[in-house]
């Protein structure tokens, strides 16, 4: 489970972009759990080795490796042999210092890693897991009713987090985040899937989206009519809650999706959403 520093970071992060960003940094910016042995790999994050001169690194992968790429020669990398249980890369600079981008393919899914090499700091082992494949222990909730949800509570919580570190930490036993960052374009409006939050007690998941209207005309857009899934898997929605269905020119308007009772694991997860028919579409022959 995300600890209370990553689940801070997270919601500050949240609030400061919609990049997509590695779960493991700090709140001063640099990654604490750099040197550790354990690390969660996700295909939205970069993740960081640091190597030595003169040093084996080894990199213990929880897949078969189906292909490795750097961009430039100057480390040793050895696979492990066919018939090796494990799955592992040892990795040996040829130089003092340098900053290598290399690429692992596991079951069809690249991950990046940027190889650090310096005398400051060394990972000898580093072993991995992969983010959003049901390793939280998530809470059994039954199906709730509408009115037993608090959407302007959840609401709160979430911007106080976002504003508020200390607030974040303390209330990140009952909340995980991820953020998102995706676009689109719908009758003229700039729709961005910013985030998902996902509050344990309840097993609720809010997806927040965000919608701008920079057209000289208004657009009419109901938060009812926008349909969160991940994988071609459709949720349901069990509340929507917003500020405005009619965007004026120039109005932005922030949309939240209430998700209840699915029990998955959002971290690492990748929403996307359709909409309804733009005016292109419906005026197709």
């Amino acid at each position: 489970m995300i600890n209370a520093k990553t689940f801070t970071v997270y919601a500050l992060l949240i609030a400061a972009t919609t990049a997509q960003l590695d779960a493991d940094i700090s709140f001063d910016g640099k990654n604490t759990n750099a040197l550790s042995d354990g690390a969660r790999l996700s295909s939205q994050a970069v993740e960081n080795v640091y190597l030595m001169p003169e040093q084996i690194t080894k990199l213990i992968f929880p897949k078969p490796i189906d292909e490795v790429s750097v961009n430039t020669q100057v480390i040793t990398i050895t696979r492990n042999p066919p018939d090796s249980k494990e799955h592992y890369l040892l990795l040996s600079p040829k130089v003092a210092k340098g900053d290598v981008n290399m690429h692992v393919v596991m079951d069809g899914q690249t991950y990046s890693f940027r190889l650090i090499v310096g005398r400051e700091m060394v990972n000898y082992r580093k072993t991995y897991t992969l983010r959003g494949q049901g390793s939280r222990n998530l809470p059994k909730v039954p199906a709730l009713a509408p009115s037993e949800i608090n959407t302007s509570n959840l609401i709160r919580m979430i911007g106080q987090a976002m504003r508020d570190p200390n607030y974040a930490a303390l209330i990140a036993k009952d909340f995980s985040a991820s953020p998102q960052g995706r676009n689109y374009l719908w009758n003229g409006a700039q729709i961005t899937l910013q985030d998902a939050w996902h509050y344990f007690p309840q097993d609720v998941i809010i997806v927040r989206v965000e919608v701008y209207n920079p057209t000289s005309h208004a657009v009419y857009l109901s938060a009812s009519q926008i349909e969160p899934y991940i994988a071609n898997t459709k949720f349901n929605y069990l509340l929507t809650q917003q500020g405005t269905k009619v965007l004026l020119p120039g109005q932005t308007d922030i949309k939240y999706l209430f998700i209840q009772g699915y029990g998955i694991d959002i971290e690492g997860a990748k929403f996307e959403l359709r909409l309804p028919a733009s005016v292109e579409q419906l005026n197709e022959p």
